[in-house]
């Protein structure tokens, strides 16, 4: 019986992709923001809903990176609770993701084959079609 609590990746065109923590108030914004633009989107929480090895992997070839970059370990958050010397490789970025959501310090939305790291409301403008530009910020 498969684990409700994985999911899986598949994307669309149509339809935005917000994978974001919402123990972070700035995640909480931005998917707020996403939301006022009154598209398609499936917001997907990861501090309650557990994200496969695999789908982890797609994400960071969507982004054009490594899994291990999506894990910040410069990123203060990251230092505070691992050190600054903690070595970190692609298996053990997934785990942190997997079980220390707070790990993922940007929210990542996708559409399609695009895929970006939504560090400012700004970036979440690439998503949407000039019908949404003015959207208001929450």
């Amino acid at each position: 019986m498969p684990d409700n609590n994985h999911i899986s990746l598949a994307t669309s065109d149509r339809q935005l992709v917000l994978i974001f923590n919402s123990d972070i108030k700035n995640h909480r914004e931005i998917r707020a923001y996403a939301e006022s633009a009154g598209k398609d989107l499936l917001a997907i929480d990861i501090s309650k809903t557990k994200v496969a090895g695999t789908v982890w992997t797609e994400i960071a070839d969507l982004l054009e990176i490594r899994v291990l970059d999506i894990v910040k370990s410069e990123h203060a958050t990251f230092i505070e609770k691992y050190g600054a010397d903690h070595q970190v490789d692609c298996d053990g970025a997934i785990k942190f993701l997997q079980n220390d959501p707070e790990m993922l310090i940007y929210p990542i939305a996708i559409k399609g084959d695009k895929a970006k790291e939504v560090q400012i409301y700004g970036h979440m403008q690439d998503f949407f079609g000039p019908d949404t530009a003015a959207v208001n910020i929450p």
